[in-house]
């Protein structure tokens, strides 16, 4: 690379030139933007300094208990509780999702093709995979097969809201065993 003093004066002044034209371009929003962050949404007063603004309420608990839960003091008036009608929790957000677009791919997982320990400069020992092709299910496949285990563990004898454990890396079958849980109601321990 050449050093400062090879280059062309004219070279030279065209990049700072073009340097400072952006400085400049990017200072201004950024400037407008901050001094429009200053701005409280609900009754458009602008708050004073940074310590005035440090200093103002944040978050309030929403049924006034100091347990919870809290949500951002600009949040409460606008906040959404669903994201559409009739789904609100996560297993029905999951049958949407199936419903929606049940052939789409919706878990990848990758066969380990070999394993080789690699040392490093440093000494430390580094283990390198070498993964195959990815292997997709679809949105149906992954319901159908949480539906099918939440019902086994059902008829197995486990009850809505008694806790169950999974004991598992993280990996496909963990988020069917979770989307099991969640169908039948029963509350996932991760370990």
């Amino acid at each position: 690379m050449k050093l400062k003093e090879d280059l062309s004066p004219v070279l030279l002044l065209v990049f700072h030139l073009a340097v400072w034209i952006y400085s400049f371009l990017s200072f201004l929003p950024s400037v407008f933007l901050g001094w429009m962050s200053t701005l409280d949404d609900d009754d458009g007063v602008r708050y004073g300094s940074e310590e005035d603004r440090a200093k103002r309420m944040k978050a309030c608990s929403e049924p006034g208990r100091p347990e919870g839960p809290y949500r951002a003091v600009r949040a409460t008036k606008r906040l959404e509780a669903t994201l559409r009608p009739g789904v609100q929790t996560l297993d029905k957000m999951f049958e949407l999702a199936a419903r929606r677009f049940p052939h789409r791919h919706c878990l990848g997982t990758r066969e380990v093709i070999s394993e080789a320990d690699e040392r490093q400069g440093n000494g430390k020992l580094f283990k390198k995979v070498i993964l195959g092709e990815y292997r997709w299910l679809s949105y149906q496949d992954v319901f159908s097969a949480a539906s099918q285990l939440g019902s086994g563990l059902a008829s197995l004898g486990q009850r809505q809201k008694n806790n169950i454990a999974i004991f598992c890396e993280t990996r496909a079958e963990w988020i069917v065993a979770a989307q099991a849980c969640f169908m039948h109601n029963f509350p996932g321990e991760c370990l």
